[in-house]
């Protein structure tokens, strides 16, 4: 997701508005945004008024797989949505690309079997959809009213204040098959007439919140939702040139000779971590070693040196052909250099240290954040 910029929500003569905007103010938890993400999902594929409350919280835990499980994204120590979802990711059985229907099902699986994960589900049931509401009520929850009378507080103001012309709450609670919320009439209007404008405010909101709890992490916007499919046609351009000039190249981790057709592409930090297939992050490998190192991080003493010297000869070859300038565009913005003609003149020892000074940090931040490191090939 590219370009999120920060909005303020559209006016309305005859709606709260600001109510809403209130309950992203001094957000200690990700559930608001996540809540408020799952309704407009709900209303933009189902178009309808009453959503049960179960399948919304079943979504929002979908929508909270990738950012934790896959792109591994603290949601700070107090948040319970985050914990809830990487606890599911242990416990799913679901692949780490898994599809948001099934994680979804995989949620409501856990809530019918009542176990533990079950339980912690159920509890964010009983009170996310009401603090939601809280600055609906600000006035009304500040005279003295305990904490676990809160919820049932809501409830019935929420009730009260459903058609009221001045002043009408975004939803009531209703008890069908299930507890269910129901959209007002004339806040649907609105959401619906305003679902870009309204996911992008929640949105910017959240990365604010995320950027809070992961600092130094890049591209915090391109990691909330599932990863697109990558483009290496560039990458394999590059190393295809290497290889046409050297007759074959080599795997870093294996020290195996591939040919033509014998390689896959490796991002050296991985990628569910950098999100960008810059080509001074990616060398060729043996389909094995590639499969083998997955997500892990390479042990940077073992690996640095010849993984640099690939890079380094790399970009001799490459920066030799003048028609192939844009294949060195990742590395004249990383070296700061005016040409591709100035690696012509660099030696391995500066190339070598400019690319240590970017690529060492990144591998600090990625394992205190849980990516496995120190990861050696074994062809055992």
């Amino acid at each position: 997701m590219v370009g999120l910029r920060m909005y303020s929500l559209p006016y309305s003569s005859h709606l709260p508005v600001s109510a809403l905007a209130a309950s992203f103010n001094d957000v200690t938890n990700s559930y608001k945004f996540y809540w408020f993400l799952s309704i407009l999902e709900k209303i933009k594929d189902e178009q309808r008024r009453t959503l049960p409350i179960l399948d919304l919280l079943a979504h929002m835990l979908a929508m909270v797989w990738y950012p934790t499980n896959y792109f591994r994204l603290s949601f700070g120590k107090q948040d319970r949505l985050g914990d809830i979802a990487v606890l599911l990711g242990e416990r799913a059985g679901l692949p780490m690309n898994a599809a948001a229907d099934l994680i979804a099902e995989a949620v409501l699986r856990h809530v019918s079997s009542d176990n533990d994960l079950g339980k912690s589900i159920l509890n964010l049931a009983r009170y996310v959809p009401y603090r939601f509401l809280r600055p609906f009520f600000a006035q009304d929850l500040m005279r003295g009213v305990r904490d676990t009378e809160v919820n049932s507080r809501i409830m019935g103001l929420a009730f009260s204040v459903f058609h009221d012309p001045v002043s009408p709450c975004l939803y009531r609670f209703v008890k069908l098959q299930q507890l269910c919320i129901e959209i007002q009439p004339l806040w649907f209007d609105y959401l619906q007439q305003n679902l870009s404008i309204l996911r992008g405010f929640c949105l910017w909101h959240l990365v604010q919140y995320l950027q809070k709890n992961n600092p130094n992490v890049p591209n915090i916007a391109g990691k909330l939702f599932e990863p697109q499919e990558r483009d290496l046609r560039q990458a394999r351009e590059f190393w295809n040139i290497v290889l046409e000039q050297k007759g074959w190249l080599e795997c870093i981790y294996s020290g195996s000779k591939l040919k033509r057709g014998q390689f896959t592409l490796d991002h050296f930090i991985p990628w569910s971590f950098v999100t960008h297939d810059a080509l001074w992050n990616i060398v060729p490998a043996s389909r094995s070693a590639n499969s083998s190192k997955s997500d892990n991080l390479p042990k940077i003493e073992h690996y640095f040196d010849v993984f640099s010297s690939a890079q380094f000869e790399a970009v001799n070859i490459v920066s030799k052909k003048h028609s192939f300038a844009r294949l060195l565009e990742d590395h004249v913005l990383l070296f700061k250099v005016a040409s591709q003609d100035d690696f012509l003149w660099m030696d391995l020892e500066s190339f070598r240290k400019t690319l240590f000074d970017s690529i060492a940090p990144q591998i600090q931040i990625a394992r205190n954040m849980g990516f496995p490191s120190e990861w050696v090939y074994n062809n055992k």
